[in-house]
This record gives C-alpha cells, structure tokens and sequence, in this order.
C-alpha cells in the first residue's frame, strides 16, 4: 500500500530525489519527506510545488464529496483568493467562509465591519456562505470559534478545506490540532511558495472516524509571487501587524510600493493616502515628473523588492481610476492602499498581476 507523507500528500518514494515524496530510506518508520522536512527544520522553500491542473483534479472531486467545505481566503488579500473559480465551484455547498490572517490587520480595526464588508462582496457573487468568520493561523485568534462553527455545522461528515495557495489553509490545520489536541508541532509543512501541498492529506480527528482534509491550493497566476523570485517572497509577504504609512498627497505627486507599482495622482484637493503593506515593502513618495527617472536608475536598488537580478526582466501595466470619497485600491498578493477624497490616479504595476477598486474595508 503507497504511503503518504504527512507533510505534503505525496506518495513516499526513493526512486528519483527530483519527484514529489523522495525520502533516502523508504521503510514503514517513515512518514515525511525531505522536502517537507527541511521545510519544516531548516525553513528551505520547497522546489516542487503543485500545479493548477493537479489543484483542479483535486477539487472537482472534493465538491462532490458529502462534506462540509472551509472555504479560506486571505484577509490581506481578499479579491485575489476569493476566486472565481472557487466561489463557482462551492455555490449551493455547505460551506464556512473564512478570512485568515486577521493578525496583520491593526489592532484598532473593527472585525464586525470587516466582516460586513466580507458580507457584501459575497453578495455581488450571488455566495452565501452558512458563516463567514475571520481567524489567524498564527496567533490562534478565533480558532475556538471556528471549531466550534465545525461542530455545530459538520453533522457526521468529513471537513475539507480549500482556497487559493498561500492562504494559510495548512497553517490554520496545524493551528486548530494545536489548540485541541496533545500535538505542539506542525503536522502540515508550510511555506511561503504557492503550491507547496501536493496531494490532499487526510487528519483522523472526530470520534465518528471523520477527518480534517488539507488540499492543495489554486495557484492565482495574478499573484504578485509568482512574478518575482523566491528571495524576495518574505519582503513581500507581512508576518506581524501592519503599520499603516498615511501621506498627505498633492497633484501630481507618487507613490512607489517598491518596485512593484507605482501610484501617480492628479488631484485638485490635497489626498489622504495611507498604504497597508509589508513593513519590508519600501515605500517612496516623490514628483510624478520624476518616476521615468527613478525607474531607470533605482529600480532593485533603492526601489525593493525586486532584487537587482530580476528588476531588468520585469514589464509594468498600466491602469487609471477615477475616484471620489473613501476607496481601496487591492494590489494582488501584497498589500492595498486607502483614498480619500477626490482625484484620478494612473498606476503601473507589475505585468500580469491583478490591480482592484473597492468600498474600504476599514471604515
């Protein structure tokens, strides 16, 4: 019988160290690969990840399953992981929708609103969800919550949890066996790099023999990370709470969020503009008539990340919107921007990502 690494979901195997689920020795002791294992011991970001037609195979025959679904989303990147195809694939599902990573939000926020603002956005999809709540998987905030909404809604059946890579689906896993079992480690291997599980992985957990199911994740070819290398993922990707950065913005004034976009305004009434990002993120303010300039000459350098091996391979986009009161602008994978008040804005970003316009999440 082919055994499963418990990391990742791939068949063990010690044929071929390029494939998924390679271990040096295969014998009936072992129960993780060396992928996962030096993911999970030496934080190394892992060199096979899962693909979207892998992910798609998985999933087609998850929502026929008679399961309950925890449908994950990531807070910090709500429009992006709250795809199209997984709404699409869940609708008239038993489904808890969940907003992971409510940690990086500032302290100050009020998670009523956000989930109203979650509430709505369901709306304009025709979603609706049996609950929608919000968790982080890494201080274990609204964990209990979330089991006890598993317990009330799961009537004797397993517990599959699905979403976009890289929104914490086996982080949240780990956090809940944590919380109310004996286990103080990971049981799922983790990493930044989208697609790191590879197989579905199925956790015994009820006492009616149900389990916890972690799946592979959709990779979002919009996502940010899967335009840029590896080295600057944790430049990119917020690990503690957001310090909100707020200018006061004149007409034909920018904003760089590093060298991944560039915002430039044209107003007649001076801006609020506060940018919720990486602490990492460098952000830089300066004269619209000066952006060409510092593009040629400081991008991988003073504009970061990209790293200065990749910025000359980089192609930007363009986009306009025109706005008028409280709006966010999403950027997919890294972060968004709040706008008040009236004005236009041309933004460059990143070929092939995704740039969005939406109420305000914060109020």
């Amino acid at each position: 019988m082919n055994r499963k690494c418990v990391g990742c979901g791939a068949i063990l195997q010690n044929n071929d160290e390029k494939k998924a689920g390679f271990v040096p020795v295969l014998n009936e002791t072992m129960t993780i690969c060396k992928r996962c294992f030096r993911m999970m011991h030496y934080n190394e970001l892992p060199k096979i990840v899962a693909s979207n037609a892998e992910y798609e195979r998985v999933i087609d025959v998850v929502v026929e399953k008679k399961a309950l679904m925890v449908f994950l989303v990531d807070i910090f990147a709500f429009k992006s992981t709250f795809h199209p195809m997984m709404v699409n694939r869940l609708k008239n599902r038993d489904v808890i929708l969940v907003a992971n990573k409510v940690d990086l939000l500032p302290r100050s926020t009020n998670l009523s609103k956000v989930v109203d603002w979650i509430s709505k956005e369901c709306q304009r999809q025709s979603f609706s969800p049996l609950v929608i709540g919000v968790a982080s998987a890494r201080n274990g905030a609204f964990i209990d919550d979330l089991v006890e909404t598993i317990d009330l809604a799961r009537k004797n059946r397993d517990v599959y949890f699905v979403g976009c890579a890289n929104v914490g689906k086996s982080s949240i896993i780990n956090a809940l066996l944590k919380r109310t079992t004996e286990r103080t480690e990971d049981v799922i291997a983790t990493s930044l790099v989208p697609g790191t599980t590879l197989n579905e992985i199925r956790i015994p957990y009820f006492e009616d023999n149900c389990a916890l199911v972690d799946t592979p994740g959709l990779i979002n070819e919009k996502d940010v990370l899967n335009h840029i290398l590896p080295v600057s993922y944790r430049r990119i990707v917020p690990n503690q709470e957001l310090k909100p950065v707020t200018y006061q913005i004149l007409d034909q004034n920018s904003i760089f969020l590093g060298g991944l976009a560039v915002l430039k305004f044209k107003t007649k009434e001076k801006l609020s503009v506060t940018v919720y990002a990486s602490r990492e993120l460098y952000l830089h303010r300066t004269k619209t008539n000066r952006v060409e300039e510092l593009f040629a000459t400081q991008l991988g350098t003073l504009l970061v990340p990209p790293t200065p091996e990749e910025a000359s391979s980089l192609k930007y986009q363009k986009y306009h919107f025109t706005i008028s009161g409280k709006k966010d602008i999403w950027f997919s994978g890294f972060g968004f921007v709040q706008i008040s008040g009236n004005t236009t804005i041309e933004i460059e970003c990143i070929e092939n990502t995704e740039v969005y316009l939406t109420n305000a999440i914060l109020g």
